[in-house]
């Protein structure tokens, strides 16, 4: 079994990074120009312990110290909440923080939480990113949420938490990473693959008319990474273009499809991204059927018994639009 030491800071990141740089530049930049987005909240569900990054500078090569430096330049205040769910990782946090922030003009206002005067607050949770608070959020707040797990078997999202938001404010973003076979993951059984399904459909069924999905898998990547972006649609040409950036960045093409613009290769990416490659032969003109199916009804078409090892990486499957790369 392959083994992926160091996800968080592997060949990956760099463009994980400025993805995530580019969208919040987009979020501050907009925000100034809505009456509506009076509060600007960023919520980091998988914040690590925000560690400084050999050669690099600490607000550009982390989650939290990109949130702390963007939240510097927005004309309105932001509120950043940090979720580390493990109590080692959650103290390194803490001290990176206390060693980084004051660089970019925060002041520590207890153990947990640092401000710039009133205009900025960042606040710290030693918990699970499943249990995020929404109950500081109204409508008008522009809520941005980053999701970053090692695997996409530890999704951080809870089903409900795109639902709840959506209902709150119509100011919401989001960008998860997915790692659909890191350390051969997609060996798994279908019975326990399956439920990947959910965690996208959780985010489809959440969706506004004003709203839509991006799922963008890099290229030819073995450990078959992708991101799953919610945004403004009327942001998605521009969304498109700062994924290709991000990826052309580390020499990688990205197979990019949007849920409501594109719905079979949307449908399509998710099938190539969760099910093993005898799987989806096995499903070759039933597809349709199987997505609209219900959980006992998709494992009685995919019997757990018949899946593979899933040592077989679909390195050549997706639909390569955006730099191409071989």
């Amino acid at each position: 079994m392959a083994k992926y030491m160091n996800v968080g800071r592997s060949w990956r990141t760099p463009a994980k990074h400025d993805l995530l740089s580019s969208m919040l530049g987009q979020e501050v930049g907009a925000a100034a120009k809505i009456p509506d987005a009076r509060v600007l909240s960023w919520i980091d569900l998988t914040a690590g312990d925000a560690a400084r990054v050999d050669g690099l500078d600490w607000a550009t090569a982390c989650s939290p110290g990109i949130l702390a430096r963007h939240a510097t330049k927005s004309s309105k205040p932001v509120e950043i909440d940090l979720y580390e769910i493990q109590a080692a990782t959650y103290d390194r946090l803490l001290s990176n923080l206390a060693a980084h922030l004051p660089d970019l003009g925060y002041a520590q206002v207890d153990e947990t939480s640092w401000e710039i005067s009133s205009r900025v607050t960042l606040r710290t949770h030693n918990s699970s990113g499943h249990a995020a608070s929404i109950n500081h959020i109204t409508r008008n707040h522009a809520v941005f949420v980053v999701n970053d797990p090692n695997a996409i078997t530890e999704w951080a999202m809870r089903p409900t938490f795109a639902a709840e938001i959506a209902q709150m404010t119509w100011l919401f973003r989001t960008v998860s990473t997915m790692g659909c076979n890191v350390a051969g993951i997609k060996r798994l059984p279908i019975n326990e693959r399956i439920d990947w399904f959910d965690t996208v459909e959780s985010q489809q069924a959440a969706l506004p008319a004003h709203r839509d999905l991006l799922l963008a898998s890099i290229a030819r990547d073995e450990a078959q990474w992708a991101y799953l972006i919610g945004t403004a649609r009327k942001w998605r040409s521009t969304t498109e273009k700062v994924v290709g950036t991000a990826f052309r960045k580390i020499g990688k093409g990205a197979a990019v499809s949007w849920f409501l613009d594109d719905a079979d290769a949307f449908q399509e990416e998710k099938l190539r991204l969760f099910l093993q490659k005898p799987e989806r032969r096995k499903l070759v003109g039933r597809e349709a059927e199987w997505i609209a199916a219900r959980r006992a009804a998709r494992l009685a078409m995919l019997p757990p018994e018949e899946a593979t090892d899933g040592s077989d990486v679909d390195l050549d499957d997706g639909l390569f639009g955006i730099g191409d790369v071989a």
